[in-house]
């Protein structure tokens, strides 16, 4: 099965989002992928406090378009976005239960499941957060695989206050075949600050890939996390971690594609990558 990550500009325009996940969905058809993987709020933008009942349905409309593409060239979607469900219920200020997701689904088209964000930022005001283990099983044809899904603090952890280990928790209770990682980082600290995260983050990633015995495909936004453009470059290095190897380590800025084929690691690049 092969899995194909896009480090793709994520904005604060549905519109905007939904140009670069098709061209990133042009490619993987073109490179024979059988599902596609976006960062972190990739489709709906990371402005949590304007993704209510009155906003979100521009979000589902291009996620609706995004499949019906998808499943006519047999490409299943792993899509980082803001959701709002249970819209009928109260939650403060708002109607509906919001979540920071990754939303999957098949090559057919059919929406297989979700998974949140667990362990949750000053950026994700008012989204619920995960309690269970964020895993999903997708299939082609009869084969089947398990992935562990984290989005962005999930996978390093609160490292100052602690809490659950949720990829030694992965490991643990679900076996995944392989860890996908979204993120959609802030990097907006200040030159040395920022270069001591991108440092811890990409340790953390090749040491949870090293520790849980388990291949991580990651995929981060290449834009400053409120969709303004940045040659800063991303936080997390977007590519394939192989538990004694960063396989592939993406060029930090720009618009990157990249396959994870499960039997056999590969890669390969998409044209233009600097945007």
């Amino acid at each position: 099965m092969r899995i194909a990550g896009a480090q793709i500009p994520v904005t604060n325009d549905v519109k905007t989002n939904f140009e670069n996940i098709m061209k990133a969905c042009e490619w993987a058809v073109e490179n024979k992928v059988d599902y596609l993987f976006t960062p972190e709020t990739s489709l709906s933008g990371y402005n949590t406090m304007a993704f209510n009942i009155n906003t979100c349905k521009e979000t589902e409309d291009a996620l609706e378009k995004l499949v019906e593409y998808a499943s006519s060239h047999k490409l299943g979607l792993i899509v980082g976005t803001l959701w709002l469900e249970d819209k009928d219920k109260v939650n403060g200020a708002f109607f509906g239960v919001k979540s920071n997701q990754l939303r999957f689904y098949s090559q057919e088209g059919e929406y297989i499941g979700s998974t949140k964000k667990s362990k949750l930022v000053s950026f994700d005001a008012d989204c619920e957060p995960e309690t269970k283990n964020p895993v999903v099983t997708i299939t082609k044809g009869e084969d089947k695989l398990k992935i562990g899904a984290l989005i962005c603090n999930d996978l390093v952890g609160n490292y100052y206050w602690g809490g659950d280990n949720l990829a030694k928790k992965l490991k643990e209770n679900e076996q995944p075949d392989l860890i996908i990682h979204a993120s959609n980082t802030q990097k907006d600290q200040g030159k040395h600050v920022k270069l001591l995260h991108d440092n811890f983050h990409d340790a953390c990633t090749q040491l949870v890939a090293y520790a849980t015995n388990t291949p991580i495909l990651a995929v981060d936004n290449p834009w400053h996390i409120h969709g303004v453009e940045t040659q800063d470059g991303t936080s997390f290095t977007s590519g394939i971690y192989l538990p004694l190897e960063a396989k592939h380590k993406a060029p930090k800025t720009g618009t990157q594609y990249f396959y994870y084929d499960h039997s056999n690691i590969t890669h390969s690049f998409s044209e233009g990558t600097n945007k």
